[in-house]
């Protein structure tokens, strides 16, 4: 199934019948408890609960009740003043983070005893919207980007739901069991930061700024600081990036083509730069377009010289502009396939001209999947 909300207050959920061809699809459900434009949506595969968020501050937790057939929403009071922007549930399925314009992240966790989902605020130094937001694989930390152009990495440690022994940041991190505290801060972007993401590993962070700059982190043990490598993006700003691997990024956004970034270099200092784009033209195919588009320019050319009285060889006053990725416009979201055992090498987008397309790069003929270490 998929869940999508289409620019408005509601959210629709599609039974796929594993086809990829949306014309196959079938409406089952519509959520219609939010007051407001639904800004966020996670699916939890490990307890298979849906979060949303809306500009009408609120999220919802939903759970599928199978005898009636439906999913009942139960309220988070999320006890913020402006809209949520973003929302992501933990690797653990245990607790979600929720961006917002109130300059907060509230980090809510179901409490047993008064059967409610309850919010611990994340405040610290935050000035301005968080956009987006990521967890780090340990279900212990949470990554943020703002649009008082920093990126920031966060404890979001609660006692009780969280492990408290050393999972292997304890050298990395010296305050990770600080829920709220400030573990790393980044300013490289020198403007809104767009995206994040945090890496397989843990070890790896990457953040996109609307400078269209993309910025990729090397965290290090020992009180060492982390090492943070710019690149310069050939196109325009990116909206979402995500890891396919620890060492391969796909991000997406106003050039509506997913992009791909590799790393080379050691594990510790690793040299990331742009690979290729994946929604790239098949040159046998527009070289016979080509051919033919010449041909029927030619045809028109004459046609209008007989029927309308143009001179031959007269140029025409209307232009048009032609798109020719398969995205029509913007790209705002993006969903990875990550299998347990390897990288991966599928992912879904979506964007503001109402498509989802699923992409396998393994079917991508001008991919090299080697060099982009996802075999």
């Amino acid at each position: 199934m998929i869940a999508i909300a289409p620019n408005n207050d509601q959210v629709f959920i599609y039974e796929t019948k594993g086809t990829k061809d949306p014309s196959k699809w079938v409406q089952k459900y519509v959520l219609l408890e939010h007051g407001g434009f639904v800004s966020g949506i996670d699916w939890s595969p490990v307890t298979n609960l849906i979060v949303t968020c809306g500009h009408d501050r609120n999220a919802y937790v939903w759970k599928f009740e199978e005898k009636e057939d439906q999913w009942k929403p139960t309220l988070v009071i999320l006890r913020i003043n402006r809209a949520a922007t973003a929302v992501k549930w933990s690797p653990a399925g245990n607790k979600f983070a929720v961006a917002s314009g109130a300059k907060c992240v509230p980090v809510c966790h179901f409490e047993e005893s008064n059967d409610w989902w309850i919010s611990k605020m994340i405040k610290k130094n935050i000035k301005s919207t968080v956009l987006s937001l990521a967890w780090c694989v340990n279900n212990k930390f949470v990554i943020t980007g703002s649009s008082d152009f920093k990126c920031r990495v966060y404890s979001a440690y609660i006692a009780g739901i969280d492990a408290s022994e050393d999972d292997g940041f304890g050298d990395v991190f010296a305050q990770q069991h600080e829920f709220g505290e400030i573990l790393a801060e980044f300013d490289q972007a020198k403007a809104w930061v767009q995206a994040v993401a945090w890496s397989p590993s843990g070890f790896r962070l990457a953040f996109a700024g609307h400078g269209s700059t993309i910025h990729f982190v090397q965290l290090l043990g020992g009180g060492a600081a982390p090492v943070v490598q710019t690149v310069t993006m050939p196109g325009l700003p990116y909206l979402d990036i995500a890891f396919l691997g620890d060492n391969t990024v796909v991000a997406v956004g106003f050039d509506s083509n997913p992009a791909l970034y590799v790393a080379g270099g050691s594990d510790s200092e690793p040299v990331w730069g742009f690979t290729d784009v994946v929604d790239k033209k098949d040159e046998k195919k527009e070289e016979a377009k080509a051919a033919k588009t010449a041909t029927s320019a030619a045809r028109s050319m004459f046609q209008d010289a007989a029927s309308r009285g143009h001179a031959v060889g007269a140029k025409r006053t209307t232009t048009e502009i032609v798109i020719e990725t398969i995205h029509k416009n913007n790209i705002n979201c993006l969903q990875v396939f990550t299998p347990a055992d390897r990288s991966a090498t599928t992912f879904s987008t979506s964007g503001v001209d109402g498509r989802v397309i699923y992409w396998d790069l393994s079917k991508k003929s001008h991919l090299n999947l080697k060099a982009l270490k996802l075999t």
